[in-house]
């Protein structure tokens, strides 16, 4: 449990700082972030893994370049969900969920 609300909170700081870098992406709060990050979890775990199943001919064609589309579609599915964290467009979004998903694996791999 712990190891999912810690996970949760460097999700929700890398949106912060995927919005101080991504240009088309604002968020008003820490708040905002920390529900975006969990909203992104819970899509991920229940729509994320349908998503990959339809497009495994994609997946495997593109050798797994098409699950950063995927992840770029479920950031702006989050944004649409979550009223403090706003994405300009899918591009922005691609980027964005590049961004945290990078931060997001460096700090957690400092933090272990």
């Amino acid at each position: 449990m712990i190891h999912h609300l810690i996970h949760l909170l460097v999700t929700a700081v890398a949106v912060l700082v995927a919005a101080k870098i991504v240009p088309g992406i604002r968020v008003r709060s820490f708040g905002s972030a920390f529900v975006f990050a969990f909203v992104l979890a819970v899509l991920n775990v229940i729509l994320g893994k349908v998503l990959v199943l339809l497009a495994l001919p994609f997946v495997l064609l593109t050798l797994g370049l098409f699950l950063i589309v995927i992840n770029g579609f479920l950031f702006w599915l989050a944004d649409k969900i979550v009223k403090g964290v706003e994405v300009d467009g899918f591009g922005s979004a691609i980027l964005g969920s590049l961004v945290t998903s990078l931060i997001s694996w460096g700090i957690l791999f400092v933090l272990r």
